[in-house]
Order: C-alpha cells, then structure tokens, then sequence
C-alpha cells in the first residue's frame, strides 16, 4: 500500500526503499559493494533531511497535515542515517578483514 506521503515523494522514496533493499542482501566481505551502500545511504539521508527541512512547504504545497508529513519525513531520514552507519562500520570490518588476511597471506602466521 502506498501512502499519499510516499506519492509526494515518490521518486526519493523509490531510492529509499532501493537501500533498503539492499541492506537485506549486502555481501558484508564486499568493501566495495559496502562503501557504495555507506555512500548513498549518506546522500539519501541528507535528501531527507532537506525534505523534513521543508516539510511545512511541502505540506502546504500538497494539502497534507505538516506535523504528520515533517514526523514521516524525519523518520526517513533517520531510518537512512542508521543505514549509514551501519555500512561504514561493515566497510571498517570488511577492509580490517581483507587487510589481515593480505597479512597472513603474505607474511604467514607466525610473524
């Protein structure tokens, strides 16, 4: 069911739930694939804080209740900064991961 929040943004809530998508089926020993994800959840996040930035206009724009749409809008965004978070604390994990196994690989186990 599509709310009529969702209609007015559409497009950024289209991006939205593409990343959080994701999140259910990140490769968390991929740092590329983990710092792309960590890169737009960042970006998306500040769109949404640009649009409960502007809620009241927006509100006002589409005849909705400004409270209700700014409090959806913040939830957004919030949702996308723990996103955020969490890929850049998987990135750290995977590249730490990578790194001491290109260690022992190189130099063996008993350095």
């Amino acid at each position: 069911m599509v709310s009529n929040f969702e209609k007015i943004c559409q497009e950024d809530f289209d991006q939205y739930r593409e990343v959080s998508k994701r999140f259910k089926s990140v490769d968390m020993t991929n740092p590329a694939e983990l710092n792309d994800l960590t890169i737009d959840s960042w970006l998306l996040a500040t769109r949404w804080s640009e649009i409960q930035a502007t809620a009241v206009k927006i509100a006002s724009d589409y005849e909705v209740n400004k409270t209700d749409f700014s409090n959806w809008a913040y939830q957004k965004y919030r949702q996308l900064q723990e996103l955020h978070i969490t890929y850049r604390s998987w990135y750290r994990l995977a590249v730490e991961e990578d790194g001491a196994d290109l260690f022992l690989r190189e130099f063996g186990r008993n350095f």
